[in-house]
């Protein structure tokens, strides 16, 4: 049994893709520019927002853009500061499976590409005091699958690797556990299929919170 288990936020924990494609679309709006398409902003989730908001401006301005990604990130995260919880909301079970964690003394903290002011935020409305340690994209950082985020936790935490799983929906989260020597965890209710994360060579996959929940505990 792990003694922790470190968790993605968007797609794993939350179904948060709808306000997310609307700060999106709210900032294309602001450059008059059309709404994008639901299925290839779901594919670019996960990325981090400055990777998914760098490819968007590349497709219609074309690359070397960085002025015009720093416009579109205000609008973007002026927009989801307000509206980030409009539709976003933890998936069936996931409340339960933080309370049978909590209760049979697994560490739970969460690691998000998600800047860390929205993380907090979030998790502090939906899932109070059941996380004991939340982590979101912080300044100096890199974004995942760069390790360094997920290691610092796992020393904050006073755990070794191999005592830790780390928990995701995309490619990037399973590189990001493999790049800091940890299990992973694939899930496949989030942003990316089973073949992806069967590509990418996942530890473990889920297709459900309950089968989850049974190999953090197994």
């Amino acid at each position: 049994m792990f003694k922790a288990a470190i968790f993605d936020l968007d797609g794993t924990l939350m179904n948060s893709a709808k306000d997310l494609e609307r700060s999106c679309n709210y900032a294309l709006s602001k450059f008059n520019l059309p709404k994008i398409d639901s299925q290839k902003y779901m594919l670019m989730l996960g990325l981090g927002r400055v990777k998914s908001i760098e490819i968007i401006v590349n497709e219609f301005f074309g690359s070397e853009q960085d002025e015009i990604v720093k416009k579109f990130l205000i609008y973007f995260n002026k927009f989801y500061d307000v509206h980030m919880m409009d539709n976003t909301k933890p998936f069936n079970g996931v409340i339960e499976m933080l309370d049978k964690l909590n209760s049979s003394n697994i560490i739970t903290a969460i690691l998000s590409n998600k800047p860390h002011n929205f993380t907090l935020k979030l998790c502090k409305h939906f899932f109070g005091n059941k996380i004991q340690l939340v982590s979101g994209l912080k300044e100096g950082y890199k974004a995942k699958p760069d390790p360094a985020s997920l290691i610092e936790i796992i020393n904050d935490l006073g755990l070794k690797k191999e005592e830790c799983i780390y928990i995701g929906d995309t490619e990037v989260d399973i590189n990001t556990a493999k790049n800091a020597g940890t299990k992973s965890l694939g899930v496949t209710w989030g942003f990316r299929s089973r073949e992806s994360l069967e590509r990418e060579e996942a530890d473990y996959i889920a297709s459900d919170i309950s089968e989850m929940t049974d190999i953090i505990l197994s």
